[in-house]
């Protein structure tokens, strides 16, 4: 088993859109005791990354306590840290902390964990298997604290990622359809043409002709996509630390299509 990272997003935005929380309201509706930086961002804003918060990358306290292996702060204090951030950002900006508060709001709402949460609404209903809870350290990261990654993550047997993504897609696709929130990225040199995110998937073209999306933390890095049109899926994983998304994207397209 190896760490999906932010491969996650996608699973915890699908769960967020199966509680059916209305995406025009404030999060601060379903997250009680928010501060005021966070609690008037809408779901929606949220689920694309377009609420304008920052991300907790950004912390330098936070880079350096990774780093040095120590054990994870307590959610409340990342929250509180993360206010020094500047959260007025226009347009995507891919946040953290954002999906953090959608986590938040999936726990508060089935009144489970983050794992047990996604298995009810996600991966017991479209039959995914091969999926992992990760809450403590494990053998495929020593030293590392799973719960640094605030917006949660799992683990994955290798050949479990694309087909999972596929099925995940392919009900998106034929429930509420994946152009819904689908936003341009102005990012250049991303290895799709028209690149995009829309409620929890990285996006290509308008409607999309690929969706997907990346994830990386230590010891792993990976990109995950499907193929739109034939929902055929595949992954690309790195451990060697020189791994480049865009030419992930590029190698994954050429083989899917």
């Amino acid at each position: 088993m190896l760490p999906v990272y932010s491969i996650s997003k996608p699973f915890l935005a699908q769960a967020i859109l199966e509680l059916g929380l209305d995406l025009s309201s404030v999060i601060g509706e379903f997250v009680p005791d928010l501060a005021g930086a966070y609690k008037s961002r809408t779901v929606a804003s949220l689920l694309n990354h377009t609420s304008g918060l920052d991300d907790y990358s950004q912390l330098t306290e936070y880079n350096q306590a990774v780093a040095n292996s120590e054990p994870a702060w307590a959610i409340s204090e990342l929250l509180s840290r993360g206010e020094q951030l500047s959260h007025h950002r226009i347009g995507f900006h891919y946040s953290n902390i954002g999906y953090l508060l959608l986590r938040q709001a999936m726990e508060i709402g089935t009144g489970l964990g983050y794992f047990q949460s996604l298995q009810q609404l996600v991966f017991q209903p479209l039959g995914i298997t091969g999926f992992a809870e990760w809450a403590k350290p494990h053998s495929a990261v020593p030293n590392y604290d799973p719960a640094w990654v605030y917006s949660g993550t799992f683990l994955a047997q290798p050949k479990a990622i694309a087909p999972a993504l596929a099925k995940l897609a392919k009900h998106r696709a034929t429930t509420l359809g994946l152009a819904a929130g689908l936003i341009d990225v102005p990012y250049p040199n991303t290895g799709f043409e028209q690149p995009g995110y829309n409620f929890g998937f990285m996006t290509n073209g308008n409607p999309p002709t690929e969706v997907g999306h990346g994830g990386g933390g230590p010891g792993f890095q990976l990109m995950a996509m499907v193929n739109t049109s034939t929902w055929a899926a595949d992954v690309e994983i790195s451990q060697t630390g020189d791994f480049d998304q865009a030419t992930a994207i590029r190698a994954l397209k050429a083989r899917l299509a």
